[in-house]
């Protein structure tokens, strides 16, 4: 199958066998046509010798509105695969225990699907991209809600488009805590208060759960602050796409269900390399 993640910066295209990424290809997320789209996916798959047979099914997993019909249909008509969107009002195999599901975008919905079905729950889901959010998930795989919070990126732009003496810097770890220069302070305090920012919300969800769960973390910049946490943590970076296949494939979830009941083993206490 194919699993698209449309995201606000950009966009993940996986072929996937099940729920494992067989390879996958990342393109900057902007306004196209269904035609444009057709182009692309057709170039990618027939490129990296993907064979047509294989991709008789689609999920599209986006949080840019605009732009999720013009993929759909490329999917649906131009190529003919059979294509399903996402969306937090339709059954992926979770329920959504919000106020209003419709607003719970596709991406958390997908995260949130698959950690239940790859790790069990309870749970939480860090996402660190265009935003960064945070999902509960329960033990009985219900979503429960969350965190929205700016992501390492735009934080970082919005403080040097707005503070005119500083200046735009290349995001990533700096020699030391304690900068000694512009460029250095800014670059720690970009990083290590994004390492703060998810250490102190996760903490403060765990205190409201009444209790400490696991965390998955996930996300373009998520491989950033893995290893700068001061907690065990799952990091898997191609959680969304295996979400989008679960979430379309029924079957897949009843194999995996099936799965974890014959298996007594949890995953809280590993750390995860990234699967792309």
């Amino acid at each position: 199958m194919i699993g698209v993640d449309l995201g606000n910066t950009s966009t993940v295209i996986g072929v996937l066998e099940g729920t494992k990424v067989e390879r996958f290809w990342r393109i900057m997320t902007q306004e196209r046509t269904s035609d444009e789209y057709a182009l692309i996916l057709a170039s990618l798959i027939e490129r990296n010798g993907v064979p047509r047979g294989r991709l008789e099914t689609a999920g599209v997993c986006s949080v840019v509105p605009s732009e999720t019909a013009p993929v759909a249909e490329a999917l649906r008509v131009k190529l003919g695969i059979r294509a399903k969107v996402l969306d937090g009002t339709g059954d992926w195999g979770i329920k959504v225990r919000t106020d209003n599901p419709a607003e719970v975008g596709a991406d958390r919905i997908a995260n949130a699907v698959a950690a239940f079905y790859e790790y069990g729950g309870p749970a939480i889901v860090v996402d660190i991209g265009t935003a960064t959010t945070y999902d509960c998930i329960s033990a009985r795989g219900e979503y429960l809600g969350g965190v929205i919070a700016p992501g390492m990126l735009a934080g970082a732009k919005d403080l040097w488009h707005k503070a005119r003496m500083l200046p735009a810097v290349e995001i990533k770890r700096p020699p030391k805590v304690i900068g000694t220069t512009t460029v250095g302070c800014m670059q720690s305090g970009i990083l290590y208060g994004n390492v703060g920012q998810v250490e102190g919300v996760v903490r403060r969800i765990w205190k409201e759960l009444g209790r400490q769960c696991q965390v998955i973390l996930t996300g373009g910049w998520g491989g950033s602050i893995s290893e700068h946490l001061g907690f065990v943590h799952i990091f898997d970076s191609s959680l969304t796409l295996k979400g989008v296949a679960y979430g379309i494939d029924s079957s897949l979830r009843s194999r995996r269900s099936a799965s974890k009941r014959r298996t007594t083993a949890g995953h809280s206490r590993v750390r995860r390399s990234p699967r792309r």
